[in-house]
């Protein structure tokens, strides 16, 4: 009776520490979007503040986000930026954070040791997009987003050390370059491919 009692001790603990295990290394994954802003007025050149078009499209991204428990927001320092932010941030009532796209390696750094684990949201400009992808680790799915690019949502996923990059269109359809069929994934309408791993 008393082995039998120990053996089924011992069982349970095993299935527990599997399970512990499995929890942890679900912990483990952390999901990192990034977008350009929305789009923008023509004046003031500068800093300029996002047309109706724009403010559509910080609405859209919400729906695109509306299954994810966004832990936290970064944004340059313009109003574009922001704006496309914020609807987000109201909805997670989160506070977004400045960040220096001009150092993008340490700003890398910064999201791992504060967000691992956690899925974060980026809004930057059309020559930060790739850049910042990249410098998370991430592939180069193309060279950079033009001026016309507006509606694709960047999913980079990283679980024990791999990437994996999923890219979708959101929102009223904006833009000139096309998604690499490899890296298609959901958009707000369909389901067009499943993502690439590797």
């Amino acid at each position: 009776m008393k082995r039998n009692t120990v053996k089924a001790i011992l069982f349970k603990l095993f299935f527990i520490c599997l399970a512990l295990s499995n929890f942890n290394a679900l912990a483990q994954k952390t999901t990192i979007y990034i977008v350009r802003h929305a789009e923008k007025a023509a004046n003031p050149a500068d800093d300029p503040d996002l047309t109706s078009a724009g403010q559509k499209r910080a609405k859209d991204l919400i729906k695109a986000l509306k299954r994810e428990k966004i832990a936290g927001i970064y944004v340059t320092n313009y109003k574009r930026v922001t704006q496309t932010a914020k609807p987000t941030a109201d909805k997670f009532t989160l506070m977004p954070e400045k960040y220096d796209p001009t150092d993008l390696k340490a700003f890398a750094k910064k999201v791992y040791q504060y967000y691992s684990g956690h899925s974060v949201l980026i809004v930057g400009h059309s020559n930060t997009v790739i850049p910042t992808l990249v410098a998370l680790g991430g592939p180069q799915p193309f060279n950079t987003l033009t001026d016309d690019d507006y509606d694709m949502l960047f999913k980079l996923t990283i679980k024990d050390g791999k990437p994996e990059l999923e890219i979708s269109y959101y929102g009223e359809p904006h833009h000139t370059t096309m998604i690499p069929e490899q890296y298609l994934g959901y958009t707000t309408e369909h389901f067009v491919k499943p993502p690439v791993r590797f």
